[in-house]
């Protein structure tokens, strides 16, 4: 069983039912009997309120948007194959161990890497990819629904709720966007920075 918020929520519902029943059912009641009631009772609110909480703080249970767009992988036939390689491996990783629903890398103008739900529009970065790269520092968009420049993220995919933009150097860089609002962890940000670097060190050694 996968447990989560909702299931806790259930699971402590259901006990306080039991113990109300069991309340309900006896004749004689005991000081001992009182005492284990109040316990039981105690006990089955405090796991429906982990629940809720549960259910809140955590990143992953916010509403999956349906996102517009292809699911596809799509790459520049004039990648070396040590860089593809990695590219291949690093994005279904990223894919397949995060919330990331679609995913670009962009090199020296062009845009060698598209997977995921992709949009059929060309993607020219903005004032946000290039204020990454300039700055060299990872951009979290948690909610894009609030962000003023979201229109130049538009031809990545429409309606993308998330998104991180991780500079790789001063030419290139990854844009990866969540299938929901507030989805990527800490964990994941740091482990997609590092591949960044591990990019980097490879395009050095291709001269790509």
């Amino acid at each position: 069983m996968n447990f989560n918020g909702k299931t806790l929520i259930i699971i402590g519902s259901i006990l306080f039912l039991f113990q109300l029943g069991n309340f309900f059912s006896i004749d004689i009641i005991s000081p001992a009997l009182e005492r284990a009631q109040v316990l039981s009772a105690i006990s089955s609110v405090i796991i429906v309120l982990i629940g809720f909480l549960f259910k809140q703080f955590n990143p992953n249970m916010a509403d999956r948007v349906e996102l517009k767009g292809e699911n596809k992988f799509l790459f520049d036939s004039d990648i070396p194959t040590e860089i593809l390689d990695e590219l291949a491996w690093g994005s279904e990783s990223i894919l397949t161990s995060t919330a990331a629903a679609t995913l670009l890398i962009h090199n020296d103008g062009k845009n060698i890497l598209k997977r995921g739900i992709i949009s059929k529009d060309l993607f020219i970065p903005g004032d946000t990819c290039l204020r990454a790269v300039k700055d060299m520092k990872l951009i979290s968009l948690a909610n894009t629904k609030f962000y003023p420049g979201r229109d130049e993220f538009y031809s990545f995919c429409p309606n993308v709720p998330s998104i991180i933009i991780v500079p790789i150097n001063k030419k290139s860089f990854i844009i990866i966007g969540g299938w929901s609002s507030k989805c990527f962890t800490k964990s994941d940000e740091k482990w997609i920075n590092n591949w960044s670097k591990k990019l980097n060190n490879i395009f050095l050694k291709n001269s790509f």
